[in-house]
């Protein structure tokens, strides 16, 4: 049975779901945001993400900014961890035979780890263009 993709959360929903806003967060649902509008999934299962991030708060913030705007769920087993030792946070994408890699720049991660106001630095991570946050690369 395929499910069709429900409306996408807001980022206020997002907050609400994760708890508090900051800038991991906005990072996940920026990234989740450009990776539907890339590849317009129809089902919620016809993306499979895998997030290499280090195992620990606030990294894993980018997670529930992911889930809720890409629909890809570690419930429903389309959202995979693995862990990382390091601060680089890497981002795989499948979407049918279509694999991307998405790499945090060190901007992105300056602006994250430098907050000293989350709501700020979340606002700051949405203005910035997304070429400065992300690198993409090919497998």
């Amino acid at each position: 049975m395929k499910f069709q993709r429900p409306k996408p959360l807001t980022y206020q929903e997002t907050i609400r779901f994760h708890g508090h806003n900051g800038p991991f967060l906005a990072l996940g649902y920026k990234l989740g945001k450009y990776i539907n509008e890339k590849h317009k999934p129809k089902g919620i299962m016809d993306i499979i993400i895998k997030v290499k991030v280090k195992p620990n708060k606030p990294f894993t913030c980018i997670i529930d900014g992911l889930q809720c705007s890409t629909f890809a769920t570690l419930g429903k087993g389309n959202m995979m961890l693995e862990k990382s030792r390091g601060k680089d946070i890497t981002v795989f994408v499948a979407a049918g035979k279509r694999k991307y890699t998405y790499h945090i720049t060190g901007k992105a991660m300056d602006i994250c780890l430098g907050a000293e106001d989350l709501h700020k630095a979340a606002r700051k991570i949405f203005r910035t263009p997304f070429s400065q946050l992300f690198n993409l690369s090919l497998p």
